[in-house]
């Protein structure tokens, strides 16, 4: 049975009503790329021009430590440290000022590095040793930013001796959340009140400890350089070709370049439209079991803890609290709470929403990236004349058809655009290219730009928490008690009844008057006169229980 999709307030604004929506995207998605590596058949040295060989100037890539005495190497790379980095044989692709970094000594005689910018935790405690251990088994410092725009580093193997030149597609991808249901979850406490008693309860959360708060963080609701970080891990975890993924480290050389979110490779003879589609599944399914399991991980961390005392106390800490005092104002049966956590929906959408093509040979330098409409002149540039045609029909190809998440083909991602009729058409990425998710329980719809790649539900929990009271059934008076508990309500209906009986009276009294009936009004006092003894009799009778 489906739910009418109707949105859960409105409300008017002069001529216009203003709806609150589910499905507008949350303000922190994330972007990152694909690589996809076309492979030819083709000899390199037969199908690229030369320069697609050239190698860096010397110290352009890092030098050779391979063998090199630890301590050496250490201390080479604490000088460079010092100098913001700035020594091209350790760390070659940090372009930075020499305001930008530092490297210090804390009062606590361990070194540090400090920054003008943003850096990650681990490139703060970045230790010398480490770097000199890597570059002595011939690997590699790159910096880089997360998702969360912070600078950190990866140690990876260093590039090919020989150039290895070859065409990517980059692909761009948005990793965008839309809030759903929202409902209680998990009991995380209950409690009883005795009859007539009373008790104070606190509701500590998740976001009182600095440890929880950092392990709990996820990219669907927080952003964080823990969350960043964590997401980044559950990635790398699900790529299956280590060797190729650690290729967009390389790639990604610069530390302003954006976030690597996978690699993989299509072989053109094979039908490069459908080996394009299968890495882009496989890639797809990665971020989708990546984002199940960052927010498994996040969520699980996400505890309330409900207290009960009979004492007040003060919290000196810079935290937030929420202490109440309750009773149980029933004399004869128990009052049982449930607390239960609440839960946040989230619908996670994984949309293609640009690609390029680039060009690449192992070294950070030889990076080439140009969008679609310039793939003419970084052909001219690096594929020999009579192999021009292929690539561009590979890549077009590659392009023309692309599947989505339900395996629907969409053929208008990639568009002809014709400024002047005296020019030929350009190609270029569809910027208005929409689509279109229906939930098919909630018929919720979500719209977002490019192609939907995947589609993940994931549930958070949050700090709210929802309390139910429950009366007991069972009562805890004897016989005796049951009867005493009776006759008082049997008192108190008495004098409810008359108390009515009194504001007749008088409004009877009000309308004779206002009526002027002589008539009726010598009747209404007969009435009151003879009245008064048994009025009285009630009054007095009521007083004596009163006592």
């Amino acid at each position: 049975m489906t739910k009418e999709n109707k949105p859960p307030i409105s409300f008017e604004s002069g001529d216009k009503v203003i709806i609150i929506r589910r499905d507008l995207p949350e303000p922190i998605a994330y972007r990152g790329r694909n690589l996809i590596e076309l492979e030819f058949d083709d000899d390199p040295k037969d199908f690229f021009e030369e320069v697609a060989f050239e190698k860096p100037p010397t110290g352009g890539t890092g030098g050779s430590f391979i063998g090199d005495k630890i301590d050496a190497v250490t201390a080479d790379v604490e000088v460079a440290m010092r100098a913001s980095f700035s020594d091209p044989r350790i760390f070659p692709n940090a372009r930075f000022s020499s305001s930008t970094f530092r490297f210090v000594e804390t009062p606590t005689s361990s070194r540090k590095v400090i920054s003008s910018s943003p850096i990650s935790r681990e490139l703060q405690e970045l230790d010398p040793e480490d770097v000199a251990i890597g570059l002595s088994a011939g690997k590699q410092v790159y910096l880089y930013k997360n998702l969360n725009g912070t600078t950190t580093y990866r140690i990876n193997n260093k590039p090919q001796e020989e150039p290895n030149p070859h065409i990517y597609l980059v692909e761009t991808y948005q990793l965008s959340s839309h809030l759903g249901e929202y409902g209680a979850g998990r009991v995380v406490k209950t409690f009883s009140l005795l009859p007539g008693e009373r008790t104070k309860i606190s509701v500590r959360t998740f976001l009182k400890s600095e440890t929880k708060r950092k392990e709990s963080s996820s990219i669907l609701d927080s952003v964080t350089d823990e969350s960043a970080t964590d997401f980044q891990s559950a990635i790398e975890s699900e790529q299956s070709d280590k060797q190729g993924y650690a290729k967009t480290f390389a790639y990604h050389a610069e530390a302003e370049a954006k976030a690597s979110w996978g690699w993989g490779s299509a072989k053109v003879s094979g039908g490069v439209k459908g080996s394009t589609n299968a890495t882009r599944e496989e890639f797809s399914k990665n971020i989708a079991s990546a984002t199940e399991q960052h927010t498994a991980k996040a969520s699980a961390k996400r505890d309330v803890e409900i207290n009960t005392s009979y004492e007040v106390t003060e919290i000196a800490e810079n935290e937030t609290s929420i202490e109440r005092e309750i009773e149980n104002i029933n004399v004869s049966r128990t009052l049982n709470f449930v607390f239960r956590q609440m839960n946040q929906e989230f619908y996670t959408f994984l949309h293609l929403t640009d690609v390029r093509v680039a060009f690449f040979n192992g070294y950070s330098v030889s990076r080439r990236e140009v969008p679609l409409h310039q793939l003419d002149s970084l052909l001219d540039e690096i594929i020999k004349e009579n192999h021009r045609q292929t690539v561009r029909d590979a890549v077009t190809d590659s392009l023309q058809t692309i599947l989505d998440h339900e395996g629907t083909p969409h053929t208008d991602f990639i568009v002809d655009r014709q400024v002047d009729p005296q020019f030929p058409p350009y190609k270029r990425v569809n910027k208005e290219k929409i689509s279109e998710y229906v939930d098919p329980i909630t018929n919720s719809t979500f719209k977002m730009p490019g192609i939907t790649m995947a589609v993940t539900k994931n549930i958070m929990r949050t700090d709210g928490v929802i309390v139910e009271a429950l009366l007991g059934e069972g009562t805890a008076l004897d016989q005796y008690s049951t009867q005493l508990q009776e006759m008082e309500i049997k008192r108190r209906d008495i004098e409810r009844r008359l108390a009515l009986a009194k504001a007749e009276k008088l409004e009877l009294s009000n309308q004779v008057v206002r009526d002027d009936d002589p008539s009726r009004a010598n009747l209404l006092v007969n009435l009151i006169e003879a009245s008064k003894p048994l009025l009285s009799e009630c009054y007095l009778s009521s007083e004596e229980e009163n006592d």
